[in-house]
């Protein structure tokens, strides 16, 4: 937690002086039927909550941070992200890097980096991601994760987004999280945003996940085809 907060004081300090009129914040609530993470089923029930701030600088880069928390009915209990990354368009590509680490009541905790890349192709928004763990039970995990998505308009108010996800463990690590490598996950969403006002929006979603046992921690603990679904209320200032 100590290193965790020193990158965003350091962060916050480099860009605050060079964008303070471009922050824009947003905090929300939600709702989960179920936690699921990767593939991995970790509870039901789940609250969570979240504080996202981000900007721009004068050179063209792009930067976010904030914390996300989530409490689910299951062995986890209580977990915190902290998370803060950076981006930069080159065309019609964007490159972004950034870490996050995981913070769990009765876990160790954890902690990655990552790289990525996205854009578009044929209509449709492309990315993939590189994650390589740090600590805890992502210890040198390397994980590649694609996705693809559409979005539309029915009108000013409310949208929608169709996303498909896909996990491959490319290096299990030493941490224990993934027992072999190989095709880890994928999901299937469907995600609705309706503008209540200027800065309330409501977002429910449904997804179909589904994990590989091989792959993934072996037990009760991996998802297998299951349909989830939930909500979120978000309020940008």
């Amino acid at each position: 937690m100590k290193k965790t907060s020193i990158i965003l004081a350091v962060g916050s300090g480099l860009f605050f002086g060079q964008a303070q009129a471009e922050i824009e914040s947003e905090f929300h609530v939600g709702y989960n039927t179920d936690y699921v993470f990767r593939g991995v089923d970790l509870g039901r029930d789940a609250y969570e909550y979240g504080f996202n701030f981000g900007g721009s600088c004068e050179c063209g880069v792009d930067w976010s941070a904030g914390i996300w928390g989530i409490s689910p009915d299951g062995p986890l209990d209580e977990e915190l992200d902290i998370y803060a990354g950076l981006s930069k368009s080159f065309g019609g590509l964007t490159v972004s890097a950034g870490f996050t680490a995981y913070t769990y009541d009765a876990a160790p905790d954890d902690a990655e980096v990552y790289l990525g890349l996205a854009g578009e192709i044929a209509g449709l928004s492309a990315g993939v991601t590189a994650f390589f763990g740090t600590d805890g039970v992502l210890q040198e995990q390397i994980l590649l994760e694609g996705t693809l998505g559409y979005s539309f308009e029915f009108n000013d108010k409310v949208s929608a987004s169709l996303g498909l996800v896909y996990g491959y463990v490319a290096d299990e690590g030493d941490g224990g999280y993934a027992a072999d490598t190989g095709s880890a996950y994928y999901s299937l969403s469907l995600g609705v945003d309706i503008a209540l006002n200027e800065d309330l929006t409501l977002s429910p979603y449904i997804s179909y996940v589904d994990g590989d046992a091989d792959t993934l921690v072996p037990g009760t603990l991996v998802a297998d085809e299951d349909l989830i679904g939930g909500a979120k209320l978000s309020f940008s200032f």
